[in-house]
């Protein structure tokens, strides 16, 4: 069940104070456009008004119309899946969970619940671009996992044994969480996680380990390991649910937090510790003959007036600005980073030395074409000073060095143009 970027929520509420305060936190937080009904019969006609558009509904379980809960019924028969809201926490709940495609109850004790299912709301919505691998012998168990991941719009991949786990590892190695089985041929669950984890830390992957065999020392096997987590068949679904979203949960902070650290906050272009991390390796190759490598060094013109005459939130737009140029133009496999301040620096690995004022040049005359449009009353034109070194040198840094001293040459130049280094920089 895949979620197409953008879709609708429906929230079913008959309570006006809670259907508000979920719609702002919503619309707020995720951006989805938020439908309200307050009844089964206005539920029904923005069904039928915007068919095939949710992709999700929140439901009090109680309505006027339907005080039996008929409105779960009804919504799951449309092809939508369900969160249900209800004002008590009983066995009746768990029957539905267990008999009914529900993907989570929310017990409304107060407003604290709200940030729960906003952050469930988010995991669904988003859900779709992560991947779960599932290695069990056995097809119905697969077959069963897979029905429960699906629900919650995972990216699912199956493998029969451990041999074939690895292979499917191998070939999408972006998977967040492997749910595996212990007792399978070839490869059991304990030697698949020992192999698993040679390439994989606990922060970069999560492994669930799974098995009907309930015991402690089989837990302890699990964790020891190399796994994350372990669940003992047969299990609930809520329990199933909280342990994997847990872990993915997990996963994502981690590589959040490992992509944040590399990352320039403002423009989301790569930050000078990736620029100098990757940009090492790549002089490396390019030291054994493997790669070229081109280096320029970019500066916006005149960027302490536009912060000076407009201020720092027209500076930001303008950095941003510059950066999304920069992407569109540059070639994928180029490497972008932020220095600090208005200087970037790029990496061009394998770039035609007939090619490169033609590249650069383009930029410096797409920058000074496309206006920075801050309102209708504001409009700024913008240009930027390049400078290039290509070659072979000792290091990285003498590489950023010289493409530094070619900048310089082309600002003291005019500005707006572009230079290459050499023993006496020469504009053009």
């Amino acid at each position: 069940m895949m979620l197409e970027k953008p879709k609708k929520l429906l929230i079913v509420e008959d309570s006006e104070e809670i259907s508000s305060l979920l719609q702002c936190a919503l619309e707020g937080q995720i951006g989805v456009e938020v439908i309200v009904a307050e009844n089964m019969a206005a539920a029904k006609l923005a069904i039928a008004t915007h068919a095939d558009s949710f992709f999700l509904a929140i439901l009090d379980l109680s309505l006027p119309d339907a005080p039996q809960g008929e409105i779960v019924d009804y919504v799951i028969s449309q092809s939508i899946p369900v969160i249900i809201l209800t004002a008590t926490n009983n066995d009746h709940i768990h029957e539905l969970m267990m008999e009914k495609p529900i993907l989570d109850y929310i017990v409304k004790h107060n407003t604290d619940e709200f940030q729960y299912i906003t952050d469930l709301v988010d995991r669904l919505y988003n859900n779709a671009d992560r991947k779960v691998l599932i290695v069990d012998d056995s097809k119905t168990s697969r077959l069963h996992l897979r029905s429960l991941l699906e629900q919650h719009n995972l990216n699912v991949y199956e493998a029969c044994d451990g041999l074939e786990g690895l292979d499917v590892l191998k070939q999408h190695p972006d998977i967040m969480l492997i749910i595996t089985e212990y007792n399978m041929p070839n490869m059991d669950g304990i030697d698949f996680i020992y192999k698993v984890r040679e390439k994989y830390s606990r922060n970069e992957l999560s492994i669930i380990g799974i098995s009907t065999q309930d015991s402690n020392s089989l837990s302890v096997k699990l964790l020891k390991s190399g796994a994350n987590d372990f669940l003992s068949r047969p299990f609930l679904h809520e329990e199933f649910y909280c342990r994997a979203n847990q872990n993915i949960d997990t996963i994502k902070y981690y590589r959040q937090m490992r992509e944040a650290a590399v990352t320039d906050y403002l423009t989301g272009l790569h930050n000078r510790k990736y620029l100098y991390d990757a940009g090492t390796k790549l002089f490396n190759n390019a030291k054994r003959g493997h790669i070229s490598l081109t280096v320029g060094m970019i500066d916006i013109d005149f960027f302490k007036k536009i912060n000076d005459e407009h201020g720092h939130h027209v500076g930001d737009l303008a950095l941003k600005h510059i950066s999304n140029i920069m992407q569109t133009q540059l070639r994928d496999g180029d490497i972008i980073a932020r220095m600090g301040g208005e200087e970037f620096c790029i990496l061009c690995v394998n770039l035609d030395p007939n090619h490169t004022s033609e590249l650069f040049n383009r930029l410096r005359i797409d920058i000074m074409n496309k206006l920075l449009v801050v309102n209708e009353d504001l409009k700024i034109e913008m240009t930027v000073s390049i400078g290039i070194f290509e070659g072979e040198h000792d290091s990285l840094d003498a590489m950023i060095n010289n493409a530094d001293a070619a900048l310089y040459d082309a600002k003291q130049s005019g500005r707006n143009r572009i230079s290459h280094f050499s023993t006496i920089p020469t504009s053009e």
